[in-house]
């Protein structure tokens, strides 16, 4: 079968979901909207 790792598409989510992380909390920070409450 070989090693699950290599092909185990979890692992990609996880890099997305980190990456668009922290793409958020920049655009975050570009609109100056860091650290406010939405309503």
């Amino acid at each position: 079968v070989g090693n699950k790792k290599v092909y185990d598409p979890r692992s990609y989510s996880q890099v997305g979901e980190e990456g668009m992380a922290a793409r958020v909390v920049q655009a975050c920070r570009e609109l100056r909207s860091a650290g406010t409450t939405q309503g």
